[in-house]
């Protein structure tokens, strides 16, 4: 049995980072807009197997071996599932690594979305994606909007907002959890309500249907520790702020994106852009009219 299967990239539309937890984990606040920058993942699975995973990835930067998430999603799927089943996986990477846009916790849900699937197994994904990571539980909604609270494991499905990005891409590479680190050594936690955060969402999102600019408060709480530590980070953030467009950080960074309504505006920004850039064009998947993996 085979089936292909597309895992997106998300936009984080604001994070709010409110504290360290008792269990290591950070409680965020954020809103997550899937893209239609995507990986792809075919999975050939052979029944009356004997419990192995093999997965191929060409990408120089990616491991293909048990340290991955797709593969670790896999396990996970066997052990939950008793199944005895032997599954193979062709991972097609387009979706930056490290890049705050969730590309690899995609690669785990789909892979988890994609067994399921195959194999007709009842078993609740729910609780294998939370152990995998915490941004892995979004990315089995399919909503391809939602608020996410707590350490990513709260989901409210919100309604999407249509939009094309021009991703900006600089050349350094952050360390999740260096982020984190990093922010509860240096910042004090953020006092924000769940009033607020649902305000937030909603001034956001009459916002951008009426045309006016994103309210001021939607903003990343890593990029005062990106833009101090890296001036590859610092100098476009300083174009983006002096070109007046809506623009934010995606999750720990460094991927800068900017909004636009229609594909016309996001190309004629992605010509103003320095010439070294490195950039990328993508839309919101209500923009793009994807149809959902589920």
């Amino acid at each position: 049995m085979t089936l292909s299967i597309e895992a997106p990239a998300k936009l984080n539309l604001g994070l709010r980072i409110l504290g360290l937890r008792p269990d290591g984990f950070h409680d965020i606040r954020s809103l997550f807009q899937t893209i239609s920058l995507c990986d792809e993942l075919h999975l050939d699975v052979e029944q009356d197997g004997s419990g192995t995973v093999r997965l191929k990835c060409e990408a120089d930067d990616v491991p293909a071996d048990n340290t991955n998430l797709v593969w670790k999603a896999a396990e996970s799927f066997l052990a939950a599932s008793g199944l005895k089943i032997d599954i193979s996986i062709v991972l097609t990477k387009h979706i930056p690594s490290r890049a705050g846009l969730g590309g690899g916790s995609s690669d785990a849900a789909s892979t988890l979305l994609a067994l399921k699937r195959l194999t007709g197994s009842e078993v609740d994904l729910q609780p294998l994606a939370a152990s995998l990571g915490s941004d892995v539980p979004f990315f089995l909604l399919p909503a391809r909007t939602a608020l996410v609270e707590g350490r990513g494991e709260r989901l409210s499905p919100a309604a999407a907002i249509p939009f094309h990005a021009v991703l900006i891409h600089p050349e350094v590479e952050v360390s999740t959890p260096w982020a984190y680190r990093t922010w509860d050594s240096e910042t004090e936690p953020c006092s924000l309500t769940d009033k607020g955060i649902n305000a937030h969402y909603s001034a956001l999102s009459a916002a951008w249907h009426e045309g006016k600019p994103f309210p001021q408060d939607l903003r990343n709480d890593f990029l005062p520790l990106l833009e101090k530590r890296f001036s590859e980070v610092e100098r476009p953030v300083r174009f983006l702020r002096d070109s007046g467009v809506d623009w934010g950080l995606s999750g720990s960074g460094p991927t800068l994106y900017a909004l636009f309504m229609t594909e016309e505006e996001a190309l004629r920004f992605s010509r103003e852009l320095p010439r070294e850039t490195v950039f990328s064009l993508c839309r919101s998947a209500e923009a793009a009219g994807a149809s959902s993996n589920w």
